[in-house]
Parts: structure tokens; sequence; C-alpha cells
């Protein structure tokens, strides 16, 4: 993994553009049939609005994001993502990413015990990778471009999976 990263820094110049964002927020629709006991819930809809923080780097068409926050019960998560955005137009992207984010099992086992009777406790999707629990995502990225200047922009990514949806907001600066 160290060597993918060294290579994908070092073969940034050969791309005709590099694209930074610096992004925060994440706001998550979970479907379900039962009401869940999730944290930051905006009015049991199953919404959540949680603290996330990420640095992307992409070139033309490929492109690295490293990401904390928080889970859907306000537990601490990081992650990788790897993007390849197949489609460029000018104010909107289209893409795939692949990775995901590691959390802590104990924090839902406690969560779930402390949840009241009556409302489902959440679950993660995970398997384990290196000895940590994980949270694999694929997905279908679609980012659109709030307000573009010269070498600049705001953007609203999003993230769509047959099980959920991510959105947030990110501000790009192309070099």
């Amino acid at each position: 993994m160290i060597r993918f990263i060294l290579f994908f820094f070092i073969s940034l110049p050969s791309f005709a553009t590099t694209f930074v964002q610096l992004g925060t927020g994440s706001i998550t629709p979970h479907f379900s049939q039962s009401k869940k006991n999730y944290c930051n819930q905006w009015n049991n809809t199953g919404i959540i609005v949680n603290k996330t923080y990420y640095a992307r780097v992409m070139g033309d068409t490929f492109g690295f994001t490293y990401m904390i926050g928080n889970d859907s019960i306000c537990s601490p998560i990081e992650g990788i993502f790897i993007h390849y955005m197949f489609e460029r137009y000018e104010n909107w992207e289209v893409g795939m990413l692949a990775g995901g984010y590691a959390y802590e099992q104990n924090n839902w086992d406690d969560h779930a015990r402390d949840t009241p009777s009556g409302i489902d406790a959440p679950d993660p999707v995970r398997t384990k990778f290196g000895g940590r629990d994980i949270v694999p995502v694929l997905a279908l990225e679609v980012n659109l471009n709030l307000v573009r200047g010269d070498r600049w922009a705001v953007k609203l990514n999003n993230m769509f999976t047959p099980v959920i949806f991510n959105h947030s907001v990110a501000f790009e600066y192309a070099f």
C-alpha cells in the first residue's frame, strides 16, 4: 500500500491537472424498515449528520482520499479511498470509488447494549483486514460544482451505493 501511495504522489506531475480538495461534513441517509438508534439523526428519519473531514488529491482521472470522522453512532473512523473519474463536464463529474474505513467494533457492541428496547441497534456491513474491522465501500460518485472560480471550486461530493448515500462539501483547488 505504501508503494502505491508513493507511486501516486511521484506520478502527479505527469497529469495535466492536479486537484486538491479539503472536505467536511457528511449527510448520510440510512434506509431501514425499522426505527434505528443512530447518532445525530434528524427527526427519526434515518438521515444522519456526522463530523467527517477529508483530504483528496486527484490527477486527471485517478485520485486518493484520506478521511477521518465519526460513523453512524458517533464512534471514530478512519478511511482511505481510491477514485476513478470516467467523465468530467464543466460543472459536474462522474466516477467510481473504492476503499473503506476502520472502526471500533467494541463501540458498536456498547451502543447495541445501551439501545432502548423497541428500537433496533444498527450494525455495519464489515470485514476484517489486517486485524482491524473495516466497512468496505464500492460506490458511484457524482460531484457537482456549487461555485466555480478560475482554478477553484466549492463542490458537493456525492457517493451512492445500493444501501447508503453520502453527501459532503469540499473546497477544491487545481494546480
